[in-house]
């Protein structure tokens, strides 16, 4: 069955959409095409996954997404509970859409998800994760049905130290070939 989305959620995806052009992959969680079901939504311009969503609350303090090894990095509506206060900025809060933006800190923490809670008892499911890629660090959020949105939550795995860049050292095998073709340049030109 086709999922039938409210003509106001399509219009918020098609303006917020061209508003920014490099946000551009759309992913729905849970994804299941139900037309009963509550779907959430989240364009990034690297394709976010649809990790899990469920029934009930996400609080960040022992919930489904801290069972599957994520910490609780921070949450919208309390900035006190997560071990990087301030990291995550919504807008559209109480409403059907809106953005989100992850401070550039998070990323020592990665992989990250985002959390997005609806309201619960009325619409199935109450909350959606999805597992963002590398460097994804804002984009755009939707929600289908009439219950708005209640809070967002930012889960990572790592440790905070962000790895420095990789260096680049020449492997023995090119080495050994570069050295072959200046000796080879020189035999040519004594010959």
């Amino acid at each position: 069955m086709v999922k039938v989305w409210p003509v106001a959620l399509v219009a918020a995806t098609l303006v917020l959409g061209a508003a920014n052009s490099a946000q551009a992959v759309v992913v729905f969680c849970p994804g299941t095409g139900t037309a009963t079901d509550r779907e959430f939504a989240l364009d990034t311009a690297v394709a976010a996954t649809c990790l899990t969503s469920g029934i009930g609350n996400i609080n960040g303090n022992g919930d489904a997404i801290n069972a599957l090894g994520y910490t609780t990095l921070d949450k919208s509506d309390d900035n006190t509970s997560g071990v990087l206060d301030g990291a995550l900025s919504i807008t559209g809060g109480g409403g059907l859409s809106g953005t989100f933006t992850i401070s550039a800190a998070a990323a020592g923490f990665g992989p990250l998800v985002i959390a997005f809670k609806s309201g619960e008892g009325q619409l199935d499911p109450d909350w959606a994760a999805f597992l963002l890629p590398t460097g994804v660090l804002s984009g755009s959020w939707f929600i289908s049905g009439a219950q708005t949105l209640s809070h967002a939550n930012l889960y990572g795995s790592g440790d905070g130290e962000v790895p420095p860049p990789p260096t680049q050292t020449p492997e023995p095998m090119s080495a050994v070939l570069l050295g072959s073709g200046v000796l080879v340049t020189r035999l040519l030109k004594r010959a």
